[in-house]
Parts: structure tokens; C-alpha cells; sequence
């Protein structure tokens, strides 16, 4: 067994090589492990006998890294608004079929104002809508990418529009400049509808062309998603776009927005998302949801947007 301070040297220098190799550093202690066992032992593959290497590697990476760090990331951090501050929603990765709390998605949140949260039946039900649609959306767009079904601009589109969302979250949650999450909500929408026209058979020049009625025309974009998908709520997809600052307005001008309103952006926009992957996809966790017993009341209908 190599020294502590020869080992440490090693694994700094396999964890430049995996960080250049743009190897994650959740996934970088089992990578460095098993470069690290074939060096000192070459042609051999680790087994039971390198496991107190394998724990001393770990130890390592846990003195020079954050625990944050070596966590595996959720698939989407999103955030809810209470009263007006917020909340990180952060949607896991879920392997299997075991039990699910979203609850347990609000990461980070003392007990307090949790309790408070869900003490007000009707926020709590708004809660469930945010965890169903981000759900039903980063899972969707998962499926949906792995099928191979739908043009590979769509899913692109729509994992910027993900980008977009995720970004806008990050921003409230933590520097809180206004002006980046209207932006945020005003593109990750655009790039939800004009995704689900192209897979419907629009073409990319027609979707980016403002004299044919598109752009960055969110009102139209959303009239012509209608059509061709009926099953879609387009009342309450209206209803959100129209809420929306003018994109490019307010690119040029500043605005004065309040805190309840940025949240509502982003949490309409969360909507959207989850709307537009359920015409695609055969998630549902509605229905998920509404088969398990909760303390929030009925969950079978939508609570929010709120009209």
C-alpha cells in the first residue's frame, strides 16, 4: 500500500487528468480509484483486496472536495416561491419504483417554514402542481431523448429551454438580478413551444421568422401549438405568456418587477414545461402522486397557475 503522502500526490494528479477528460467530480473517486489500482498493480482489476484503497482514495476526495461536490446532481433544480422567497426544488434521480416524498425535495429547508408551508392547504397543493410539472418535464424529456422518436432539434431546444429554466432558478435562489430571470422565462418558453412545432412538422426558418407570425410572438406560438396538439391546455397557456414581459422590451428597458411577481415567471414557466413534454411523453405523476396518501388535499386537479 502506497504512503499517505505519496497516494495524495496520485490522486491530485489522476483527478487533473479526469478533470481535463470533463469526467464529473461526482463521478471522480471510483474513476481515480481504478486508474490508481491499475498503476500500482498493472493488468489487475479491482476486487475485494484493493477495497482499503478504494476507502483511502474516497477520504481523500472527501478532505478535498465540498460534500456537494460528491453528490450526484439531481436532474433539475428548480425552485418555488412562498410568500415571496424561495425555495430550491430540486428534482432527484430515481432508479426503480420506491416510494417518493416530494416534501423531501425541498432541500435545505428548516422545519419552520416547511411546516408553515404546508399549513396553508392551497400553497401546499401549488407545491405538488411545481413538483408534477418539473417531473413530468425533466423525466419526459429524458424518455424522450433516449427513444430517438422526435427531431434532434426539438430535444435540444428543449434541453436549452431546461438550461434556461435552471438558470433562472439558480438566480432567484441565490444573486437575485431581475432582469436575468425575465430573460430566463421569456427564452425557456420560446424554445418549449417552437420545440414542439418543429416536432409537428414547422420547419426552423418559419419558427424564427417574426413577419410569418412567429419569433418571438409568444401569444401566436402558443395558438399554433393548440392547434396541432388539441389535448393541450391552451386557456392556461395563454393565460402565463400573456403575463410575460415583452422579450425584447425588456432587454432594452428597466423594469420595475417585484419579488411576487419574478416567482410567478418562473413558476408559470415550470408549468409550461411540464405541459408541452406531456403531449409527448407517457409521464404522468399526477396520477403517480394521487394514488399516495398526503396531508395537502386532492391533488387530481390543477391548483396553479391560478387564473
Amino acid at each position: 500500500m502506497v504512503d499517505e503522502v505519496d497516494l495524495l500526490k496520485l490522486v491530485i494528479e489522476v483527478d487533473d487528468e479526469l478533470m481535463q477528460k470533463g469526467t464529473e467530480p461526482f463521478q471522480r473517486p471510483l474513476a481515480a480509484y481504478t486508474i490508481i489500482a491499475q498503476r500500482l498493480k498493472p493488468g489487475s482489476s479491482p476486487t475485494l483486496e484493493y477495497y482499503p484503497l478504494f476507502n483511502a482514495v474516497n477520504q481523500i476526495y472527501k478532505e478535498l472536495y465540498r460534500p456537494e461536490d460528491l453528490y450526484m446532481p439531481p436532474m433539475h433544480i428548480g425552485a418555488f416561491m412562498f410568500r415571496d422567497v424561495f425555495f430550491p426544488l430540486r428534482i432527484p434521480v430515481i432508479c426503480g419504483s420506491p416510494a417518493i416524498n416530494p416534501v423531501n425535495f425541498l432541500t435545505g429547508v428548516p422545519d419552520i417554514p416547511k411546516t408553515w408551508l404546508f399549513n396553508d392547504q392551497q400553497t401546499g397543493l401549488m407545491f405538488f402542481d411545481q413538483v408534477i410539472d418539473l417531473m413530468d418535464f425533466v423525466y419526459g424529456l429524458d424518455d424522450l431523448e433516449k427513444r430517438g422518436e422526435l427531431p434532434a432539434k426539438t430535444i435540444e431546444w428543449w434541453h436549452l429551454a431546461k438550461q434556461q429554466l435552471e438558470a433562472a432558478a439558480a438566480t432567484v435562489l441565490g444573486s437575485f438580478n431581475k432582469y436575468a430571470v425575465i430573460q430566463n422565462c421569456c427564452i425557456s418558453t420560446e424554445l418549449l413551444l417552437k420545440g414542439a412545432l418543429l416536432a409537428n412538422g414547422l420547419d426552423e426558418d418559419t419558427l424564427k421568422n417574426e413577419k410569418k407570425g412567429y419569433g418571438h410572438k409568444l401569444e401566436n406560438l402558443v395558438n399554433r401549438t393548440s392547434e396541432l396538439l388539441p389535448s393541450i391546455d391552451q386557456a392556461t397557456l395563454l393565460f402565463v405568456v400573456q403575463q410575460l414581459p415583452n422579450y425584447v422590451k425588456s432587454r432594452y428597458e428597466a423594469m420595475q418587477v417585484s419579488r411576487l411577481e419574478l416567482g410567478k415567471f418562473l413558476m408559470n414557466t415550470q408549468f409550461i414545461s411540464g405541459e408541452i413534454l406531456r403531449q409527448f411523453s407517457e409521464r404522468n405523476f399526477r396520477s403517480d402522486f394521487a394514488r399516495t396518501p398526503n396531508d395537502q388535499g386532492d391533488i387530481t386537479h390543477r391548483t396553479f397557475p391560478q387564473k
